[in-house]
C-alpha cells in the first residue's frame, strides 16, 4: 500500500469536507439548514432533500427502506403523493402548472423539498426563485422554488399536496391574502381525500364579508359552499392509472375517491385571479411579476379577490337565492 497516497487521499478528502462546510456557513442564514440536508431523491421535477444525521434527521423508524434501493420509504411516499397531487391538479383539474406561467416559465425546472425540523409548522411554500447552490448541483447552481415540509409528518398526512398547491396558486396570482390562499388551499384536499369538507353559508351581506376576510383556514367552509352551488353533481373523472396507486407500505389508495365539488369553478377562480392581480399591478404600480410579501397578503387585495369571486360565479348560473344576493354585495376596499 502507497502510504503517501493515502495520506494525499485523506488530506484532499478532509479539504473537500471543509470546502463544503464553508460553503454552507458563508450562505444566507436562511438557506443554511436547507443547504446542509445532504441526501437527495429526485422524482420527476420534485428534488427531495433530507438527512440521516444531526437534528434534521429522519428518525429510525422513518429511515425504513423496505426495498433496499437506498431511499427510506417515507421519502419515496412523500414523492408519491407530489406527483399524484402535481397529476390531480393538471390532469383532472386542469390548471396550468406553475412552470408554464409567465411568472416562472423559461426559469424553474425544479421544485426543490426540505424534509426538516419544523418545530411550528407542517409545511410552507416559498414563491421565490432560489439558487441554493447546493454542494451537488452544477458549478452554476440550479434555479428552483422551495418547499418546506416538517420531517415528523405521516405518510397520510396531506400537507405535501396542501403546499404544492400553493405554488400552483403563486402560478397564477400574486395574492396571498389569507381566506383565499389558505381557504382554498384546505378545499383542495378534498381531492385526495375521502369525501368532501363541511361548506357553511354563503355571505349575505356587507358584514359577512368582512367576517369572511378575516379568516384563513376557516375560510374553506366559504369556498365548499361555492363548490356545491357551481357543481351539483360533485364527481371527477380520475385517471384509471392514478386509481390504485398507493403508498408503500398501504394497501389504501392515495386518492380515495372521485367526489370533489367545483373543479370548472377552481380553474374559473385561477383565471380570474389572474386577471385581478394585473389590475392591481396597474393600480398600485407593481411588478406584475413581484411583489413585497407584505403586499401580497395585505388587506388592501379583498376587492380584487372579491371580484375574481363575482366573475367566475356568474360563468356558472344557478337558481340559489343565496348566491344571486351574494353576487350583488361590493367590496369599496
Amino acid at each position: 500500500m502507497n502510504w503517501n497516497l493515502c495520506r494525499v487521499a485523506v488530506v484532499a478528502l478532509v479539504a473537500v469536507s471543509a470546502l463544503g462546510i464553508e460553503r454552507v456557513q458563508q450562505r444566507p442564514e436562511w438557506q443554511r439548514g436547507r443547504a446542509a440536508l445532504d441526501k437527495r431523491f429526485v422524482r420527476d421535477e420534485f428534488r427531495i432533500h433530507y438527512t440521516l444525521a444531526g437534528k434534521d434527521a429522519l428518525t429510525v423508524e422513518d429511515q425504513r427502506d423496505t426495498d433496499g434501493d437506498g431511499v427510506p420509504d417515507k421519502i419515496q411516499n412523500l414523492a408519491l403523493q407530489l406527483v399524484t397531487a402535481r397529476r390531480c391538479y393538471v390532469e383532472v383539474l386542469e390548471l396550468r402548472h406553475p412552470f408554464d406561467s409567465p411568472r416562472y416559465k423559461g426559469r424553474v425546472k425544479f421544485v426543490d423539498v426540505n424534509v426538516w425540523a419544523l418545530p411550528n409548522s407542517n409545511g410552507m411554500a416559498g414563491d421565490a426563485i432560489v439558487n441554493y447552490h447546493r454542494d451537488n448541483d452544477p458549478p452554476e447552481g440550479v434555479e428552483v422554488l422551495t418547499i418546506d415540509l416538517s420531517s415528523k409528518l405521516t405518510a397520510r398526512n396531506l400537507s405535501p399536496a396542501h403546499e404544492l398547491f400553493h405554488v400552483f396558486q403563486n402560478g397564477y396570482t400574486l395574492f396571498k391574502t389569507p381566506w383565499y390562499y389558505e381557504g382554498v388551499a384546505r378545499w383542495s384536499e378534498d381531492l385526495l381525500r375521502a369525501g368532501a369538507g363541511e361548506a357553511g353559508e354563503l355571505p349575505a351581506s356587507v358584514a359577512d364579508l368582512e367576517k369572511l376576510f378575516r379568516l384563513s383556514y376557516g375560510a374553506s367552509r366559504f369556498w365548499q359552499a361555492l363548490a356545491r352551488a357551481t357543481d351539483t353533481t360533485g364527481k371527477v373523472r380520475m385517471p384509471e392509472n392514478l386509481r390504485g396507486v398507493q403508498y408503500i407500505g398501504s394497501d389504501k389508495p392515495i386518492i380515495e375517491d372521485d367526489v370533489f365539488y367545483g373543479a370548472r369553478f377552481l380553474k374559473a377562480l385561477f383565471e380570474e385571479l389572474d386577471r385581478q392581480d394585473d389590475v392591481a399591478s396597474r393600480e398600485g404600480k407593481l411588478n406584475p411579476l413581484d411583489w413585497p410579501e407584505a403586499r401580497q397578503r395585505a388587506a388592501e387585495n379583498n376587492r380584487y379577490i372579491w371580484n375574481a369571486v363575482v366573475a367566475a360565479c356568474r360563468r356558472f348560473p344557478s337558481d340559489s337565492p343565496q348566491m344571486r344576493k351574494m353576487l350583488e354585495l361590493a367590496v369599496s376596499r
